[in-house]
């Protein structure tokens, strides 16, 4: 990404042989589009594509999510081989290189390739289920806000995770995926009886949790209206670039209410310590694959396209503005 809507696939050098002691080096097969993230930078929603010290900055190497093999392996390394399947924080190209302690796992061979790309959204996702406190209520009730990729995946978790989740969307096709992937209630927020539909599926005071995937300020605000007393507000993204939004009803709400807030993108208690928290990454991983391989996360429905790399443009043109018929992109790095 060179600057607003400005993307283009290059060529360059990739050096295997130079590797440091506890590199390897990756020949990619499938990189996952995350729409959220890449969108707000191809769109400059998020201002930090204009610092030139930020992750982000123009001009970006998209992507941090794929698969693919191993082609060469550091002095160091003996956790992986030449050959061997891996998952990891990729950037969208063909080849790629780190650090083996670091965003880097096997692959579950019972798991797609194109599958396991979404396992680093995923792990994102599972922030959710591990920020919230079940020990206020058993089996909570749970209201999802959005049901694209990350919503409809964090749904999935939760309900997974034992909790009683209604994704919420807008979109009819959106609420049709969420049913796809298993999500057994969805409501519509601008149905004229939406708080009447909470009412009836949580109670009168409305959810024990409510999550926000949305990352839209008017939506964000309206949320706490729907959560009972002392409930829980899991916050999975940000506002980014947005029209200025009176925030005084959602503050009061969440002081009035005693609601706790959780931010829940990667980072939950307990790892803090960086070195702790690569190897809790790659543990919860694992078990992210585990459950694609038996059933218990529904990547396919999320997959409206498969696209080669010469379609990177519309990949985002696509994902930003035509999201009727693009919702969720991997691509194939394999030719």
């Amino acid at each position: 990404m060179r600057a607003k809507q400005d993307v283009v696939l290059e060529s360059y050098d990739f050096d295997e042989t130079n590797l440091k002691p506890r590199e390897i080096a990756v020949r990619v097969d499938w990189t996952a589009v995350s729409p959220g993230t890449e969108c707000a930078n191809y769109l400059a929603l998020d201002p930090d594509v204009l610092d030139k010290n930020s992750w982000c900055a123009y001009p970006w190497n998209a992507g941090y999510a794929g698969s693919g093999h191993v082609i060469a392996v550091g002095k160091k390394v003996k956790e992986y081989e030449v050959g061997e399947q891996v998952v990891g924080d990729m950037a969208h190209g063909t080849h790629w290189r780190g650090n083996v302690d670091k965003l880097i796992a096997p692959a579950n061979p019972a798991v797609a390739p194109e599958h396991a790309a979404y396992t680093l959204i995923l792990g994102i996702c599972v922030t959710a289920l591990q920020v919230l406190d079940s020990s206020i209520d058993p089996f909570p009730v749970v209201g999802v806000w959005g049901q694209g990729t990350i919503g409809n995946l964090t749904a999935q978790i939760l309900q997974r995770g034992g909790c009683r989740v209604v994704g919420i969307d807008p979109l009819a096709q959106r609420r049709e995926l969420a049913r796809q992937c298993g999500i057994r209630e969805v409501l519509d927020p601008t149905a004229a009886d939406f708080a009447a539909q909470i009412a009836a599926i949580a109670g009168k005071g409305g959810f024990d949790v409510a999550v926000d995937t949305t990352g839209a300020a008017a939506v964000t605000i309206g949320i706490p209206e729907y959560v009972r007393l002392r409930g829980q507000l899991i916050l999975m993204t940000h506002w980014r670039s947005q029209p200025v939004v009176d925030a005084s009803p959602f503050i009061h709400k969440i002081f009035w209410n005693g609601l706790t807030v959780h931010g829940a993108h990667m980072r939950s208690p307990g790892q803090e310590p960086w070195g702790d928290w690569f190897v809790l990454q790659r543990r919860k991983w694992a078990k992210i694959q585990h459950e694609m391989a038996t059933g218990g996360i529904k990547v396919e429905p999320l997959i409206s396209h498969r696209v080669l790399p010469v379609r990177c443009k519309d990949v985002y043109e696509g994902l930003c503005f035509n999201q009727s018929e693009w919702w969720g992109a991997v691509v194939d790095w394999r030719g």
